[in-house]
């Protein structure tokens, strides 16, 4: 027999805070989104403009990797929505994104050969979306054990 606790059920009002953050977690999402796009539309003309480096990496990254890219970005997009709505149905989405970001950068900076083309420098930003990844899943458990979403 399961014995319910109906108050841990209850949602409780987020903090004023809690909003602002997920607003602006769904703005980098929607960037990130951006950049996808902006890669899967690059043209040719686009892709020769790059540098010798860059080029050689677009045009052997493999579409697995492009799909992991997908995910990536439109799970925590949707993640991030669910926080705006309040729904605990972002944590898994949140997860689900991160594992993904984790192989499009480990793959982008080893495999590719990203840090030996570009140096060390090369993996900040990889490291900054990956942290803020993590944040995400972090925030949307507080508010699952806190009750601001449900």
């Amino acid at each position: 027999m399961f014995i319910t606790n109906l108050n841990s059920m209850e949602k409780v009002k987020s903090p004023s805070w809690f909003m602002v953050v997920a607003i602006i977690l769904l703005i980098w999402d929607l960037f990130g989104i951006m950049a996808f796009v902006m890669q899967a539309m690059m043209t040719e003309e686009m892709l020769t403009a790059m540098p010798a480096e860059d080029q050689e990496i677009y045009r052997n990254t493999p579409s697995w990797i492009t799909g992991a890219y997908f995910v990536a970005v439109f799970g925590a997009t949707l993640g991030s929505l669910a926080l705006i709505l309040k729904k605990k149905w972002a944590m898994p989405l949140f997860i689900l994104s991160l594992i993904a970001v984790i192989v499009q950068m480990s793959y982008t900076l080893f495999a590719a050969g990203v840090l030996e083309l570009k140096g060390a420098t090369s993996a900040i930003f990889p490291l900054i979306i990956v942290f803020i990844g993590a944040y995400q899943i972090i925030l949307s458990n507080q508010a699952i054990k806190k009750n601001w979403i449900v």
